[in-house]
């Protein structure tokens, strides 16, 4: 699913989609005392859960977050990499891609870390993205978001209300909308700016430690800030998202540099940072010029319907690396492209016989098997699916069409009810709840797991 623009109004969007939410958290959570910093500091960590999920589903609803499971799989394995330096962690993290060109990263409340495609774009290396990726991580660590509430103290409801309304109002390429938005967040946006320069240190420093445990470069944070340092020379730092949220200074940067030049480099690792880098490009634009890679090459002969040509050079990358996802999932497409269905599930099997229950590959086979007509064996994938990835949207999108072409409503209905409530339209799932509830063919199971589910709902 593609935005109907690529390119946001440049009323620096993302930036105060960031400083809305710490201000609408204060709200929510001004009867509580606010937490001293750390991972394990006595702060509701439900609440705060719960209002980084909330306004990731409205990003989500709004089509702001790539969806392709490929990609997103992707970033959340790099980001966990990243995790597991981490030792009683109690945030359940979750990483995704923006579509959004502006150069830009940030942090919600709970572990809700996005990162713009056009950040992505610029990132040279894997050690440089996971530079950013890390950074974020500690600002969620150290809190500095929910402690930044403290400091929008003086800024009244009615501020907040109208930069809510800026969000609501406004489509995602509405510009009176983002106006609006971006104006309500001005009073507030200096001083939350001043204060997260005097963090950036810290999160520096935590996310070097990260970069080192989780056998990263610690270089590669030198480096990207060596990137923003050429955009902003040739843009303005007011033209750089990243930079307005979060200040380079020359002392950062020489900090960072004392810091890393003290790490080992980081182990040797399988390099697909640039092959991601084209998948990305491959699923977020509409046309692809012919040049670039060779995998970047064949993959805009795939959307530029050049099938065959695709074939040679997609044919040629697989066998030569029949292990790597990346031209297995892109071959096999092209192959469905061709009419050689089985061919194409040949591919997926074998890729699955290497990387067993992967989510990505049982998803791209289930809906090959679908479109076969084959939905019994579609279902067996599409319920170990259900089981393994239980949060995952686009497993209830395909569960719901099977359902519906095996003559099955209220399981239809279930999945469509659970698609609605993973995106972000909780009031949509009850209604679909209440009218399994109705259905006459509905069995005791079902109707037991309609009614717990359209319980909790409720309850929220």
């Amino acid at each position: 699913m593609l935005l109907r623009s690529r390119h946001l109004p440049n009323f620096g969007l993302m930036a105060c989609i960031g400083i809305s939410l710490l201000l609408i958290s204060q709200v929510i959570c001004a009867s509580s005392e606010l937490p001293s910093l750390g991972e394990d500091a006595p702060f509701n960590i439900e609440r705060e859960t719960k209002l980084g999920r909330s306004f990731y589903e409205r990003l989500l609803s709004k089509g702001l977050v790539e969806t392709n499971p490929l990609l997103d799989r992707y970033i959340n394995d790099f980001g966990f990499r990243l995790l597991a330096g981490i030792d009683n962690r109690v945030r359940e993290y979750r990483f995704f891609i923006v579509r959004d060109d502006s150069v830009n990263a940030f942090a919600l409340p709970g572990g809700y870390i996005g990162v713009n495609r056009g950040l992505i774009q610029q990132a040279r290396t894997q050690h440089q993205l996971a530079s950013v990726l890390a950074h974020e991580i500690a600002h969620v660590r150290l809190m500095h978001g929910m402690n930044m509430m403290e400091k929008a103290g003086e800024i009244g409801n009615a501020t907040i209300l109208t930069m809510l309304a800026g969000l609501l109002v406004g489509s995602v390429d509405s510009q009176a909308g983002a106006a609006l938005f971006y104006g309500g967040a001005a009073a507030g946006q200096q001083a939350m700016i001043n204060y997260t320069r005097e963090n950036e240190y810290e999160a520096d420093r935590i996310g070097i430690g990260l970069l080192s445990d989780a056998q990263f470069d610690p270089q590669g944070m030198v480096e990207f800030f060596g990137i923003m340092g050429q955009l902003s020379g040739s843009s303005g730092s007011g033209g750089i998202e990243y930079l307005r949220t979060h200040p380079l200074s020359p002392n950062r940067v020489a900090e960072a540099i004392n810091r890393t030049n003290t790490l080992p480099k980081g182990a040797n690792q399988v390099e697909d940072f640039l092959l991601f880098k084209d998948f990305l490009q491959y699923a977020s634009r509409d046309h692809l010029p012919q040049q670039g890679s060779d995998y970047l090459r064949a993959l805009a002969s795939i959307q530029a319907a050049e099938y065959q040509r695709a074939d040679k050079m997609l044919g040629e990358l697989y066998h030569r690396e029949s292990e790597n996802i990346w031209y297995g999932v892109a071959y096999a497409e092209n192959l469905e492209h061709l009419g050689r269905e089985d061919d194409a599930e040949l591919v997926y099997r074998r890729l699955l016989d290497i990387f067993p229950g992967d989510y990505v590959l049982s998803l791209r086979l289930v809906r090959l098997l679908k479109l076969a007509g084959q939905n019994q064996a579609a279902l067996v994938i599409a319920r170990r699916l259900e089981n393994s990835f239980p949060e995952e949207q686009q497993v209830y999108f395909e569960l719901s069409e099977i359902y519906q072409a095996l003559k099955q409503p209220a399981l239809r209905l279930m999945a469509e009810a659970e698609f609605h409530r993973i995106t972000g339209n909780p009031q949509q799932a009850v209604k679909l709840y209440d009218q399994v509830l109705k259905l006459p063919e509905t069995d005791l199971a079902t109707e037991s797991k309609a009614r717990e589910k359209r319980l909790l709902l409720l309850k929220k």
